[in-house]
């Protein structure tokens, strides 16, 4: 593809492939792994089963096309049969799928933070960078 009318670092951004000559830093996209997610109607009780199933503390919240709403945290005290779109955080950080991979993993061992999601400029979850605890 030579015309993409958003250009080239929104073609990045979105993970979309790319190729050429030399080598390339690693990105964001070079460490995806799936995320553990639920749709907005999901009830408490459902999510807390699921993200305890996989030895997970939340689930990423998204709607019927990919769009990230928000995370829900096990820890939130909430009557089982709510639903979680209530309860979730909205707007959790995310990063680009280009976002270069290496200074990325230092910042989240400063920070302390264990998982780091990956969208697409859209909002469309794309998977997480998990780091060893």
């Amino acid at each position: 593809m030579y015309d993409y009318a958003w250009g080239k670092a929104d073609w990045l951004a979105a993970g979309l492939p790319t190729q050429g000559a030399g080598t390339r830093e690693r990105r964001a996209i070079d460490a995806i792994e799936e995320a553990l997610t639920c749709p907005p109607t999901t009830t408490v009780r459902d999510a807390t089963e699921r993200a305890q199933a996989a030895d997970a503390d939340n689930l990423l919240v998204i709607n019927e096309e990919g769009i990230l709403l928000g995370r829900f945290r096990l820890d939130t005290v909430a009557d089982p049969e709510a639903v979680v779109d209530s309860l979730s955080e909205p707007g959790p950080v995310t990063v680009r799928a280009n976002e270069p991979l290496e200074p990325m993993l230092e910042r989240m061992a400063r920070r302390g933070v264990t998982e780091m999601v990956v969208t697409t400029p859209e909002g469309r979850l794309l998977g997480v960078v998990r780091r060893p605890r």
